[in-house]
């Protein structure tokens, strides 16, 4: 049976280690290896830290949620907020001269994951993220290395 875990946490920059400590031990205990497992933790943070920064324009006394799940074939990852909507249709900002966290958020979002998709429900903003870090076959059902 696949595993999921959910943290709901303040629209704080200060959670943000928490964000990433949860997603990295995470996908190390589904067995992602660890290149796809720095680019969850990657697309992760980034979306965080733009729902905190742009979405709750700072605002520390809101609430954002991650939930990760293993699918068939790797991770999908649901970060949730009520904050400011999201437009994705907007044009992103053309490709960084430098890989680095922080400005470039979509732009490393949409590189190092397979899937993301981004939708309104009500009030909340949802974005899913999704990377691919196994063939169907080698999932199997294991102990994933425990």
């Amino acid at each position: 049976m696949p595993v999921e875990v959910q943290i709901v946490v303040a629209s704080d920059p200060r959670c943000l280690r928490l964000i990433r400590r949860l997603v990295a031990e995470y996908v190390e205990m589904v067995g992602c290896d660890s290149a796809a497992a720095s680019e969850v933790i990657l697309a992760v943070s980034e979306a965080a830290s733009n729902i905190i920064q742009h979405s709750y324009k700072g605002d520390p006394g809101q609430k954002l949620s991650v939930h990760c799940r293993e699918s068939e074939d790797g991770v999908e990852i649901e970060i949730r907020d009520n904050g400011e909507p999201f437009d994705p249709n907007q044009p992103p900002p053309g490709p960084p001269d430098e890989l680095r966290a922080g400005g470039r958020g979509v732009y490393l979002m949409q590189t190092v994951m397979d899937e993301i998709e981004y939708r309104r429900e009500g009030t909340t903003n949802c974005v899913r993220m999704r990377k691919c870090t196994r063939t169907p076959a080698a999932s199997g059902g294991g102990d994933h290395g425990n």
